[in-house]
């Protein structure tokens, strides 16, 4: 038995056994290497040089980030001003909930915590508004996958470092690309409103408005520190998911003072865990990725895809689909450490920009998250709602759909994406 399918047939049994993704990688390396008797030693060597990254060392502050910021009273502020702005439109609180996950995505980098700070919120105030708890879940569950293609986002993060290209130009590229799918959400919502008679909400005075806005300015003003630092070298992204940290902590505790000391432990926690299983699954995807390496197995598989159609157009479609297959089945941190390395030769024989290429990604592993079975954002909005999966799957279909159409637009016209990058860290 060769060392290729050793490693492959060890993995596939973990699958079936439901290992987690990162432990089914580290003992398919470790197995492949005592079946053909080489130094097992690789196994850790590869594990360290995996996770000696300092661009990784955002994951953790950015973790931290997000639950500093939702227990320090930022989503709840956040969810008022875009009350004020679109509440009274039809369907309002539904297009409230996208709009707060948008700017929640640009302070938390991270679907599950998007969806926890606003669904908690917006999910049961639908709900005793008349929307079923249904479609409220869905339209929470498809908005919070805004989480990580909305700068910060740890995915990105991923690819940047797994890709080796810019993660400051992939921060900058998520940014048009996400208030762009935001939008579409908002109109597809508005189009369900009308047809399930969702109810208006009352019109916000100036007055009203600009109160909500003066409460929350300090939390929508952190986006715009985090990017400005990185456009203007203040900072790297890397430093930047710091800074996010102290500023959350400054106004946690001195601006909304809705912070304790004692709430620190919990956070500290949470971030650990979060951060930790990240770690964990990336170290473990190194050795894993070296084996493949040296069977040449990315080799393989370029040549393979590269003799289907030597159409550029049709490779990117063809990648494109495979990542939303991916994205249904499999972890999007995953999903990245084992794909990127075999599909980037092939991306870069076809010509395309990496940087949007490395969104278009995103986006489209985004999207795996509100798919079945392993979507992240489902199981985090069923848990706030109580609500069945099955009910969420059933309502979120045409959001499903426009966030697919999204991502092909964005696909064929890439300046929408490169835009900000090019114009900004050029």
């Amino acid at each position: 038995m060769n060392m290729l399918t050793t490693l492959v047939l060890v993995l596939v049994f973990c699958f079936v056994l439901n290992v987690p993704v990162g432990f089914s990688l580290g003992i398919a390396s470790a197995a492949t290497l005592l079946v053909s008797g080489s130094q097992m030693t690789v196994v850790p060597q590869q594990m360290v040089a995996g996770v000696n990254s300092f661009p990784l060392l955002a994951i953790p502050f950015f973790m931290m980030a997000g639950t500093v910021m939702d227990r320090g009273g930022v989503s709840k502020r956040v969810v008022a001003f875009a009350d004020v702005l679109v509440g009274h439109i039809r369907g309002g609180l539904a297009a409230v909930s996208i709009i707060a996950c948008a700017f929640f995505a640009a302070l938390s980098g991270s679907t599950p915590a998007t969806a926890a700070a606003i669904g908690s919120l917006t999910i049961p105030e639908m709900e005793k508004r008349g929307y079923s708890s249904d479609y409220a879940s869905a339209v929470v569950a498809s908005a919070s996958c805004l989480g990580v293609i909305i700068p910060p986002s740890i995915p990105m993060v991923l690819f940047g470092v797994t890709a080796g290209v810019s993660v400051g130009k992939l921060l900058l590229g998520g940014v048009i690309p996400g208030i762009f799918l935001a939008l579409l959400l908002i109109v597809m919502n508005f189009i369900m409103a009308k047809k399930y008679n969702y109810p208006t909400g009352v019109r916000k005075g100036l007055r009203e408005i600009v109160t909500a806005f003066k409460d929350a300015v300090w939390a929508l003003i952190m986006p715009i520190i985090i990017m400005g630092g990185i456009m203007t070298g203040i900072f790297t992204p890397t430093e930047s998911a710091c800074v996010a940290v102290v500023y959350g902590l400054i106004i946690g505790f001195f601006v909304y003072r809705e912070l304790k000391l004692a709430d620190l432990i919990e956070l500290s926690y949470k971030a650990a865990l979060g951060s930790a299983m990240i770690m964990l699954l990336i170290a473990c995807a190194k050795p894993f990725g070296w084996l493949l390496t040296s069977q040449q197995v990315p080799t393989m598989i370029s040549r393979s895809v590269l003799s289907l159609t030597d159409n550029a157009t049709m490779l990117y479609i063809l990648v494109l689909v495979l990542y939303l297959f991916l994205g249904c089945l499999m972890e999007t941190s995953a999903i990245i450490l084992l794909t990127v390395p075999i599909l980037l030769p092939i991306m870069q024989s076809i010509g395309a920009d990496m940087i949007h290429f490395g969104v278009l990604c995103v986006i489209d592993l985004a999207i795996g998250m509100m798919t079945p079975p392993v979507g992240v954002a489902l199981f985090t909005t069923a848990g706030i709602s109580n609500t069945s999966l099955s009910g969420i799957i059933s309502k979120i279909g045409p959001f499903l759909l426009i966030s697919i159409v999204g991502l092909f637009i964005l696909a064929f016209i890439p300046q929408i994406t490169t835009f900000l990058p090019n114009l900004l860290m050029d």
